[in-house]
């Protein structure tokens, strides 16, 4: 993959996880902190774990909130 289709793909990553951040918090937080927290999620997922990879970028998210007791399980 080329650095503008890795860079392509991260944004919409980031946008993805912050939608879903949103989502999982009722718009309970800022948008910017969704931001901030999108780009964190993003920087330290494996992409390389099938596993992971499966579950899908709502499961991350949903399990990252749950770990910072951002939201309740």
């Amino acid at each position: 993959m080329n650095t503008m289709a890795n860079k392509s793909f991260v944004e919409f990553a980031e946008k993805e996880m912050q939608v879903q951040i949103l989502r999982f918090t009722k718009n309970s937080i800022l948008e910017e902190k969704a931001k901030e927290l999108a780009k964190e999620i993003v920087s330290i997922i494996d992409w390389n774990d099938s596993t992971l990879m499966h579950k899908g970028l709502s499961w991350i998210a949903k399990n990252f909130l749950i770990r910072k007791k951002i939201i309740e399980a």
